[in-house]
Formats: C-alpha cells, structure tokens, sequence
C-alpha cells in the first residue's frame, strides 16, 4: 500500500485506475542496446532463393556471393525498410504496447551512410527515440529478409552493428 501513496491523485480517483497502469504512468522509460540492423524486405520469387544459394526459413550471415542481393533488393518496387535486430524489434513492440509517446529508446552502432538515414526514419516511425553511435567508416548493418509464400529467409551483413564503443 504505502507504494502507491506517490501516485496522484487525479490518477487514483480515475475509473480505470489500476496499480499496474498507474505504476507504467511513473516509470514511462525503457531502453535497449543492441545490434542495430536494418532489413530490407521484399516479397520475392523461389528463383531469387535459388541465386544466391539461400533457403525458406533460414537465417544466415552474408559472405561476398550474396553482396549483389541487397541491391537488388533495394530496386524491388515493394521493398520495406523496417527497424530490426533482436532488440530494437523487442523495443519497437514495447513501443507498440505501451502507446505513449518516448516511452522506448534504443541505443546501438549504425553506419553515417544513407542506410543509417533509413534506419533512424523507421524508428522514429515507430515511435522509439533512437540514440545511435554512427561509425563513419563501416556500413550501416543489414538484414536482406527475403518473402517467399508464408517463408522467410534472412541473410544479413553486420557490419557498424558490432562496432558500439564506450568512450
């Protein structure tokens, strides 16, 4: 009880108070560091799969044969760029739940390239407040999400994404 004596009192007298609410109203902040990626999403036929030696459902990190794809991909008239990176994706659905404006920020290393530019767009579309080191020298990290049907295959360059520093 005496943990919920900080909480307003325009708050406590509302009809839809709940302990639960009230106390996600106080702590309003939840941040997330990881690697930072941005997928390039495209729907795309079983004949792209086969080019570069990729398969449904299946996740991989680039080598030099699949460089080409993310080119590729970006020429594709129904490409997506969406946020993404194991963390960034749980803070963007926090972001989602929580529905209150800078609830979320995520921290992480992206390139100072123009796919550093998309990134930080399609956070900020998503509502989180994205603290990003840029790396000026390595590329922004990437994640070709190729759609097949209901299958995804994943094929990504980490890149700036490992290279957070603390100074």
């Amino acid at each position: 009880r005496t943990c919920w004596r900080s909480i307003p009192d325009r708050v406590s007298s509302s009809p839809s108070f709940s302990p639960f609410s009230s106390f996600l109203s106080i702590i309003m902040a939840l941040l997330g560091m990881g690697n930072p990626l941005l997928d390039i999403s495209a729907e795309v036929g079983q004949d792209m799969l086969e080019k570069y030696k990729l398969l449904p459902g299946n996740a991989i990190l680039a080598e030099k044969e699949h460089q080409p794809l993310f080119e590729e991909l970006q020429k594709l008239p129904n490409v997506q760029y969406i946020a993404s990176g194991a963390t960034q994706n749980s803070i963007r659905v926090a972001q989602w739940m929580l529905q209150e404006a800078n609830a979320t920020a995520y921290m992480g290393c992206i390139g100072s390239d123009e796919n550093g530019n998309k990134l930080k767009k399609a956070c900020e579309a998503d509502g989180v407040k994205a603290l990003y080191l840029e790396d000026k020298s390595t590329p922004t990290g990437t994640c070709a999400t190729l759609i097949v049907g209901i299958e995804r295959s994943l094929c990504t360059n980490l890149d700036a994404a490992n290279n957070y520093k603390v100074d």
